[in-house]
């Protein structure tokens, strides 16, 4: 932009940002004279006699402005507006399914852990936690656990049982008997429990005994009892007197 100064004619290049910093106003560099620029403003330098734009006309900024070409614009090749919505493809019936897909995975599955909370809340499990670690196995994500440990004692019997007083030592009764075990394989050694009884059933004495207190010194702890192998035991018990007149062995 250029500024003719209407007083000394002087033409002086002009800047948007020194138009707003004097409000409209320039003073003339030569004359110092003040004057609207708005009132003298060219877009070119101007030549000898050239008059600035009257006003309430549109100033030349030197740019070319069709306003018409602007008014197409704002619509389609097709003539309708350019602001409606635009017009998206529809998804492929691919993606369509795979979407439907998802969702019915999704809402099976919450549903299954609704269900197995609400069983499992009830104290009624849909399934036992043995058969899911056996499912997981089978299919390969688990590995199998350790053996589970034999144990019957329906299986192991009293062959041969005497109570006498031992006869060495005074105030001690001699309990002796053999049991067996009759499962095909091996299993832990039980505990034992001894219980006397007075003449009317009434239980007079208590007697327990673990593996180490019957088995053998040279025995290991963690031996198990052998398939249909007897086993003779000589248990002490202490003598109540006269009032012990049976007894009962049972296996824990």
């Amino acid at each position: 932009m250029h500024f003719r100064c209407p007083a000394c004619s002087t033409v002086h290049p002009l800047n948007a940002a020194m138009l707003a910093q004097g409000g409209g106003k320039v003073r003339c560099g030569k004359c110092n004279a003040t004057a609207n620029a708005l009132d003298s403003l060219f877009d070119d330098w101007p030549g000898p006699g050239q008059k600035p734009a009257a006003r309430g006309e549109l100033p030349v900024l030197g740019q070319a402005i069709d306003l018409q070409a602007g008014q197409r614009a704002r619509l389609s090749p097709d003539g309708e507006p350019a602001d409606e919505a635009p017009e998206y493809p529809e998804p492929s019936r691919t993606r369509q399914w795979l979407l439907r897909a998802a969702w019915l995975i999704g809402g099976l599955a919450i549903g299954g852990v609704v269900i197995f909370k609400a069983a499992e809340f009830a104290g009624q499990p849909l399934v036992e936690p043995g058969e899911i670690d056996t499912a997981l196995q089978k299919v390969g994500l688990a590995e199998p656990g350790p053996d589970p440990v034999f144990r019957n004692l329906e299986l192991i019997h009293l062959v041969s049982r005497r109570l006498s007083v031992d006869p060495d030592r005074p105030g001690v009764l001699r309990l002796q008997a053999t049991i067996v075990n009759r499962a095909s394989k091996s299993q832990p050694y039980p505990e034992l429990e001894v219980i006397l009884f007075d003449a009317v059933g009434e239980r007079i004495a208590d007697y327990s005994f673990a593996p180490r207190d019957y088995l053998a010194t040279r025995q290991p702890e963690d031996a198990d009892m052998a398939p249909h192998a007897y086993l003779p035991l000589s248990l002490e018990l202490d003598d109540p007197g006269v009032q012990a007149v049976g007894f009962e062995l049972n296996f824990h």
